[in-house]
């Protein structure tokens, strides 16, 4: 039996669904749902953008409930059957992407939420903020809290400032309170220059300089410890080897570029890894002394009789139970995950546990979500023989927007580097690559994949990365083209090969420098396909700039 929060998300298209697995991811869920249409904005002009007109319809059809405590009948639409958290972020992205959603959309939306009877009171202000902004063309900024919220905020604010009026520090990041002569609103730009005349008029004692420059000193010194234990010469030596050696001296022949950019890769991408390996391995480590305690055992049965019943975090909040997560250690959570049978459940209690996890405040930290994204889901992935359920789809998709990093470098790292990876693997990595990770993490995901071997499977992964257009360093995009260009000859036949030098040549074109050209002009000489034309013409192109 489903959720009913599964059961909400199952009635909505792909992208639908998506935007609303972000807004209720937390409280930030309003900024990862922007940026979550941002990258549908950023694909190929080909691709329809984001439905509004159907994502509204959808929200605002009615649905039969059963009210408490006389289960009594009624309609309701389906926008009040969302947690309030998602409720709440939903308004407050309407209030980011006013301008883009068509009016009638948002008039339906506000008459919609008007219909509950009891109505979250910031779902009421972001609401009529909203209502207010449709309606009036003003500079000013109507204030969302009332005439009373507002002086206990002035009382709250001064009184903070009082005890911090000895610690220069701590007044540069409270500075964001500004006494406002008109409290009913707000003119736009004055907060910024109220703010930099509070900290002109500011002065730090000479003792908090002092002790920021001994903690500049401490950070820098600890700096060149990092640099020194992760860049040993040995250790890059035994990293790299004959095989980077030989790379090395090819990308020399690229032009004027740097003849160590590929050193350089291999001395980043140790470094991170090692310090991510690190961070994971003293996780994994189990000791075996350590166990559960009592009284977490008393949580752990509480939270196996929730899952089976499909407890539903309708208040934006997970059970209490779960805040067990946040108070025991790695390697308690270890037990956890193997006393709650994490790894085998039935993937709709997994998709039940990641829609607690997301909703977890405060979040948790790295090697907790690393444990979790390896318990949760790689024995699942990697044991996929055909394609990904629904509910395991949906539930990596809310972990990972809500943990990329974890994601990528327990998850994605460990299904790259499986020898002959599976189809039903890498095309889970290409749905999260093209649907839930940000700039830096897709960066992330190009340092793990170009150290692995490419297989023909693997090149649809790499297609994938190029298709979101990063902004790559030079040095990766050096590496990028040799091992595709050492590639020609294996891979003379690949259909997959020849779009993946297209997409090269298309979306990478002012990267492209005359080294690159020569040498993707002897790879294309190898080509056998029905792309060979194109990708001459192509080609052709770059160099004609």
């Amino acid at each position: 039996m489903a959720s009913p929060m599964a059961s909400l998300l199952q009635r909505f298209d792909n992208s639908s669904r998506l935007l609303l697995c972000a807004l209720i991811s937390g409280q930030w869920g309003a900024m990862a749902a922007f940026q979550t249409l941002q990258r549908s904005l950023s694909m190929e002009k080909g691709r329809q953008h984001f439905n509004w007109q159907v994502f509204t319809e959808k929200l605002c059809s009615q649905e039969p409930v059963l009210e408490e405590p006389n289960k009594t009948l009624t309609m309701k639409p389906v926008l009040m059957l969302l947690p309030v958290l998602c409720q709440r972020n939903l308004f407050s992205l309407l209030l980011i992407v006013q301008s883009t959603v068509p009016k009638d959309c948002l008039s339906c939306l506000l008459q919609a939420s008007r219909k509950d009877p009891n109505p979250d009171l910031w779902v009421q202000r972001l609401r009529d903020l909203l209502q207010a902004r449709m309606e009036e063309r003003s500079f000013f900024t109507p204030v969302l809290l009332s005439s009373t919220c507002q002086q206990q905020l002035k009382h709250l604010c001064q009184k903070i400032m009082t005890h911090t009026s000895s610690n220069a520090n701590l007044e540069r990041k409270l500075n964001w309170f500004v006494k406002l002569e008109n409290p009913c609103s707000v003119p736009a730009g004055n907060t910024f220059q109220s703010g930099s005349q509070i900290r002109k008029k500011r002065k730090a004692p000479e003792e908090s300089l002092n002790l920021e420059e001994e903690n500049q000193r401490k950070r820098s010194q600890l700096e060149i410890n990092l640099d020194t234990e992760f860049c040993h010469p040995q250790l890059e030596l035994q990293d790299v080897g004959t095989e980077s050696t030989k790379n090395e001296l090819m990308l020399d022949t690229f032009g004027n570029e740097d003849v160590h950019c590929l050193s350089s890769v291999n001395q980043f991408s140790f470094k991170e890894d090692e310090v991510e390996k690190r961070i994971v391995g003293q996780s994994f480590k189990h000791d075996p002394v350590t166990e559960v305690p009592g009284p977490m055992k008393n949580h752990i049965s509480k939270l196996k009789e929730l899952l089976e019943m499909q407890f539903d975090c309708s208040n934006g909040t997970g059970p209490p139970e779960l805040q067990i997560l946040n108070e025991c250690t790695p390697d308690q959570l270890e037990d956890l995950c193997s006393l709650l049978k994490l790894s085998d459940c039935p993937e709709n209690e997994l998709l039940q546990f990641c829609c607690w996890i997301v909703a977890l405040s405060p979040e948790l930290g790295y090697k907790k979500a690393a444990i979790l994204a390896e318990k949760l889901f790689l024995p699942r992935v990697l044991s996929l023989t055909e394609t990904a359920s629904w509910p395991l789809t949906t539930a990596l998709m809310m972990f990972c927007s809500k943990y990329p990093r974890p994601v990528c470098c327990t998850l994605i790292s460990s299904i790259v580097q499986v020898p002959g990876q599976g189809l039903e693997q890498l095309r889970l990595v290409c749905k999260l690559i093209e649907e839930c990770l940000e700039p830096e993490c897709v960066k992330l995901v190009f340092s793990h994949i170009i150290k692995v071997p490419w297989t023909e499977d693997l090149l649809t992964v790499v297609h994938s990365l190029l298709e979101r257009q990063v902004e790559l360093s030079s040095e990766l995009f050096n590496v990028l083209v040799l091992n595709l260009c050492q590639m020609a000859q294996a891979f003379e036949s690949s259909v997959h090969y020849a779009k993946l030098i297209l997409t090269l040549l298309t979306k990478y074109q002012n990267d492209v420098t005359l080294g690159h050209q020569h040498h993707l002009s002897c790879a294309l000489d190898f080509n056998k396909t029905i792309l060979k034309k194109s990708l001459q013409a192509a080609l052709k192109r770059v160099t004609s700039r």
